[in-house]
Parts: C-alpha cells; structure tokens; sequence
C-alpha cells in the first residue's frame, strides 16, 4: 500500500513540464523596445526554453524570431527578450521595409503613369472633360490612400526610431560603467562579454537608425 502515497509518474511529469504562456503578450527587446505581440512560441520542453516566438506587429504583419541563443524573461504580462536579439530583429526588419517600399514605389508608378494617360487621352479627343475628371477623381482617391499609407507607416517607422534611441541611452550607461571599471580596474570575465554584447548591440543599433532616416527620407519621396 506504500506505493498509493506517490503521484502516479505520468502526472508529475505533466505537472513538471508546464510551460509558461506568452500568446497575447507584449514583446519587447531589452525592456525597452516594443517588437509587437506574441502569436505563439515553440519551446524546448527539456531545457523549458523559449526557442522562436511568432510575432505580430503593428502594422499586422506576422513574423518568426529565432530566440534559441537568446535569454528571454517571460512574466504574466510580456516577454523580454535580451538585446542580443536585436541584430536578429534588425534583419527582418531591413527585409519587411525594404519590401514595403517597393510595394509604394511600384504603387506610386502606376498612379503617374495613369495620370499621363488620362492626360494623353484628353489632348487626344479620345476622351471628354466629363470623363477624365470622373476619372481624375478616382485616382486622386488611390493617390489618398497611397499618402495615408505612407503616413501610418513613417510614423510605425518613427516609432520605433523612438525606443532605438531610449534603448541606446540605457545601453551607452551600461558601456560607459564598464568602461570606466576597465580603466581603473579590471572587467572579470563576465564582465568583458556583456561589454562586447553591448558594443555590437550598439552597432546594430546605429544600422537600424540609419535604415530608418532611409526610409522616412524615400516615403516622403514617394508620397
């Protein structure tokens, strides 16, 4: 009868291999830098770490982030990942504006384009005024939405110009101690490693505020 004092094992092991859950959370990287909101995440249910975690930002675009070399803290209200993962979310992101703007520049093409053969068409006689202001009309409709999208997405683009910078002001703290410890002292191990994250995390940093003037510079260009 000893043996009725034990949980069964199937249990424990179910209990033991609770993972914690990030759908519906907030990710941010270095507490600072808001990347959007968790859609799932795949854990290493040995290790009981978070792997990749799918993510939606806020421009409703979905996208995977690999996390399985990145320390992650995971509360009851959001997932912050370490800045290691930023170089990481810098690629991705390089990738999704790069193709959005040639989604607007292609956009923005068109617009001209018929806007030239409205214009032809009209010296031409093969279409009256009433006809090519009805349609004049029209695209200035498309032109609208064209700007109003170019416009959320500066601002989307803006946004997170605005967290780089606060993240970079706590990272610069973080170095300049560091610095002054190397000077006067000596860094321990440890302490020599999370100095030369910092330094890349910073260079990613920079790379990414220069994507973004890039890119507000070519909206405007566009829109």
């Amino acid at each position: 009868m000893i043996w009725k004092l034990f949980p069964p094992l199937g249990k424990q092991e179910r209990k033991d291999a609770k993972l914690p859950t990030v759908r519906g959370k907030p990710v941010y990287i270095g507490g600072v830098l808001l990347i959007g909101v968790a859609e799932k995440g795949e854990f290493d249910v040995k290790r009981r770490k978070l792997i990749s975690i799918e993510i939606k930002d806020a421009g409703g675009h979905s996208y995977y982030l690999d996390t399985s070399t990145t320390r992650v803290k995971i509360t009851r209200e959001y997932v912050d990942l370490d800045v290691a993962a930023l170089p990481k979310f810098f690629e991705i992101k390089v990738r999704e504006v790069n193709g959005m703007i040639e989604e607007l520049k292609k956009s923005r093409s068109e617009l001209d384009k018929s806007y030239h053969k409205l214009e032809e068409a009209l010296l031409k006689g093969v279409i009256g005024m009433d006809v090519y202001n009805e349609q004049i009309k029209r695209l200035q409709e498309r032109e609208k939405r064209l700007r109003n999208a170019c416009i959320d997405m500066e601002k989307s683009v803006a946004s997170v110009g605005q967290s780089l910078s606060q993240l970079k002001m706590e990272l610069e703290k973080k170095r300049e101690r560091l610095e002054a410890k190397r000077l006067l002292d000596k860094l321990d191990e440890s302490e020599a490693e999370e100095l030369g994250k910092i330094l890349n995390t910073l260079g990613s940093i920079n790379a990414l505020s220069h994507l973004i003037t890039s890119s507000i510079i070519q909206l405007r260009l566009i829109c």
